[in-house]
């Protein structure tokens, strides 16, 4: 006769327990086998089989808060972590306080987490209200790392979870003596409810909790230093291609839509955070405040968080600790949008362009004539257009500096020009490495449909008449034939004598701004074109050859023609495009808005 899995689970659990039916407190012991005799527990919690252990937990109601495994976990641990054996977490609450083993309920395992602890890392929101419902004060309890519920589920990413805990969380001393909103544990909650892009929540504990905001996280972090980490979470930083910005300003397709959500909640993040920070009326505070803000901001480029802090605050403009300055950092840093701001100053811009590095004896040109740091090197694509922005970057400052700062010098004797060219001689090398590996394949190609195209005027489809005129000459389809390849001639010509120039350049600095840049933007666009040509070309000539005959094959080899020119698109002409952006298009330095911010 086979036993049912009831009556194996019951009669080992019988076994041992008439062997021994006094329970010892583990933390006294080093004795773990029993962890080997509560597999069955551990394996029904696991799996929401609460009917195989009902009749166990019926008649040994101890076991149901017992500590089960070597790490101390009960079954309730253990079935709230799964996040999805709700129903035997209900049962086994219910179970609990019927047996008026509540004080038991919340047993933690031996590093020092309880079961709602558990709830809120897993995002268990079900088995959160269950358990708050039995003991509300456990909110308050923070496990040995100082983390609450409310911080874990914060910490995890589950919002859900996060918004029911705030409604449940008191803004009273726990444990710790603290309230989960104030000092370190108020600064962890709201940094990491940013980080884990709960804007919307984080815009609503600053509603019922303001001085949040001025409190430092454990890394020692506020809010608007975390906002000021995410650029992408701002309009300008949103990286979406040509169709999403049209999308982005149109259709509110899901993706985009949340991308927008998050742009509208950011901005107002940052614009209630600022009047949070200067209703206090406190120069100290909110030099503190902004200063590190806008410190960061600038590395990361996020130019709208500075620019509502200066607005809210024209003062921090100058702020200034540790040699940090906001226009200076602007240009060492690379970030245009940053940088632009003085574009939106009044007169107060003069004394912008009269800032120093007082420790190297530097202007904002020799600073401006250093080497951008990689991650903001590599914005555009190769050594030649990164030498070009280089160039405009100095040819911009130039501008915009008093006139006798152009031939200062720094405490090692050099001038803005002459610690440009030290500075970027690498560069200059990869550069000229870059344009004469691109311009040599691409002469390749070129030069073969230059002799294709011109043999294809001689040896015309269907061949010639005995009076020497062709064949198809009446035929539109030939007239087709003869202007493609005309035109693919031209344009391969043109791109060979192109990328010849660029062969044959002195590779001068100055080059890489305009001439170069220029060059291959005229022998890509001529090369594009002149395959394009050819393959009407091949087209017309296939369709005159097979016309009336085999349509069936001449169709799909006309259509087959015309992947090469998508793939040729798809890898060049993103290219094609940068170049003529960066060399024809609108300048990255320009007034950004109408709003004056000093």
């Amino acid at each position: 006769m086979y036993l049912t899995s009831f009556e194996i689970v019951k009669n080992v659990h019988l076994a041992f327990i008439s062997a021994d039916t006094q329970f010892i407190d583990l933390k006294m012991t080093t004795n773990y086998n029993h962890v080997i005799t509560d597999l069955p527990i551990y394996k029904a919690a696991l799996h929401d089989d609460w009917d195989s252990v009902s009749q166990i937990f019926q008649q040994h109601p101890e076991l149901m808060t017992k500590r089960i495994t070597y790490g101390w976990h009960t079954p309730l641990i253990i079935a709230v972590g799964t996040n999805r054996c709700h129903r035997f977490v209900e049962k086994l609450v219910k179970g609990i306080v019927a047996n008026d083993a509540k004080d038991k309920m919340f047993l933690a395992t031996d590093s020092g987490v309880n079961p709602l602890h558990y709830a809120a890392m897993v995002g268990n929101t079900t088995a959160a209200e269950l358990l708050v419902k039995q003991n509300p004060d456990m909110t308050q309890v923070a496990d040995p790392r100082g983390a609450t519920p409310l911080k874990l589920a914060a910490w995890h990413g589950h919002k859900e979870t996060l918004n029911y805990l705030l409604t449940v969380t008191r803004d009273v001393p726990g444990e710790e003596g603290g309230s989960p909103y104030t000092g370190v544990a108020g600064g962890d909650l709201i940094t990491l409810t940013i980080m884990a892009g709960f804007y919307d929540v984080a815009f609503d504990i600053i509603n019922l909790h303001p001085n949040i905001v001025l409190e430092h996280d454990r890394n020692g972090q506020t809010a608007l230093q975390v906002l000021a980490l995410k650029p992408t979470i701002f309009s300008s930083g949103s990286r979406l291609g040509f169709w999403g910005r049209l999308i982005y300003s149109s259709k509110p397709i899901k993706d985009i839509q949340e991308i927008k959500e998050n742009n509208y909640m950011s901005s107002l993040l940052v614009d209630r955070i600022c009047k949070i920070v200067i209703g206090k009326v406190d120069h100290d505070l909110a030099w503190k405040m902004f200063g590190p803000a806008i410190t960061t901001a600038v590395h990361h480029g996020t130019h709208e968080l500075i620019e509502q802090c200066i607005l809210t605050y024209p003062g921090i403009l100058w702020y200034n600790v540790g040699g940090f300055y906001l226009i200076l950092n602007a240009i060492k840093q690379r970030q245009e949008k940053v940088y632009n701001f003085v574009h939106q100053m009044s007169g107060h811009k003069v004394f912008a362009a009269t800032l120093h590095d007082e420790k190297e004896n530097e202007n904002l040109l020799h600073i401006a004539a250093k080497l951008a740091p990689p991650h903001r090197l590599n914005v555009v694509t190769g050594a030649a257009l990164q030498m070009q922005r280089e160039l405009q970057w100095f040819q911009e400052v130039e501008k915009f500096i008093e006139p006798s700062y152009k031939e200062a010098l720094n405490n090692k004797e050099q001038t803005p020009r002459m610690v440009f060219t030290e500075a970027h001689k690498e560069l200059l090398v990869q550069g000229q490495e870059w344009m004469k590996d691109t311009a040599s394949s691409c002469t390749v190609v070129a030069a073969l449909i230059v002799t294709m195209a011109f043999a294809g005027v001689f040896t015309v489809p269907g061949g010639n008449q005995d009076n020497g005129k062709p064949l198809f000459q009446n035929k539109r389809t030939f007239m087709l034939f003869i202007v493609s390849d005309a035109f693919a001639l031209f344009s391969s010509a043109t791109s060979v004598l192109m990328f010849l120039g660029i062969l044959t350049s002195r590779y001068a600095e100055a080059d890489f701004l305009y001439a170069l840049p220029k060059r291959l933007t005229i022998g890509l666009l001529s090369l594009f074109m002149s395959l394009a040509a050819t393959l009407i070309a091949f087209s017309s000539a296939v369709a005159l050859v097979l016309e009336g005959k085999v349509t069936w094959i001449a169709a799909p080899l006309v259509m087959a023609t015309s992947i090469p020119v998508c793939l040729f698109a798809l890898l060049q002409f993103p290219l094609l495009v940068e170049l003529f952006n960066s060399t024809y298009g609108k300048s990255i330095f320009h007034r950004q808005n109408n709003r004056w911010i000093h």
